[in-house]
């Protein structure tokens, strides 16, 4: 091989990597938010007929005594939660008003209390 072509070949690559994108800047995988929504059962979100001898309170105890998740349900978005169980069911079919980090779907619960009634 020339010299001429080597030192073509290192231009072009020297070039070709000058000009290519940088990779992109790497997003924090973790968001620090706060929803205000009604905690579910992951089966039980949205409109369902009651079942029979269960309230919506019971039947969602029940399924996620079964492994559904417990999820937030803020208009149409649903979030996983993810934390101290025992302290997410206090709030089961009621609204809650949840701070912690988001990751896509999974919301990593750091507290939950009822929301504000103030307007």
């Amino acid at each position: 091989m020339s010299k001429a072509a080597i030192f073509t070949a290192l231009y072009i690559a020297s070039v070709t990597a000058f000009l290519s994108p940088l990779p992109a800047k790497p997003q924090a995988s973790t968001n620090n938010v706060t929803f205000t929504g009604t905690v579910s059962c992951s089966r039980c979100q949205g409109i369902q007929p009651l079942h029979k001898g269960y309230t919506r309170w019971t039947w969602a105890l029940r399924s996620v005594s079964e492994g559904d998740d417990i999820v937030l349900v803020v208009g149409d978005n649903i979030y996983k939660l993810q934390g101290d169980k025992d302290q997410v069911l206090k709030y089961m079919e009621s609204k809650a008003k949840v701070t912690g980090n988001l990751e896509g779907r999974t919301l990593a619960v750091q507290t939950i209390a009822r929301p504000d009634n103030k307007k």
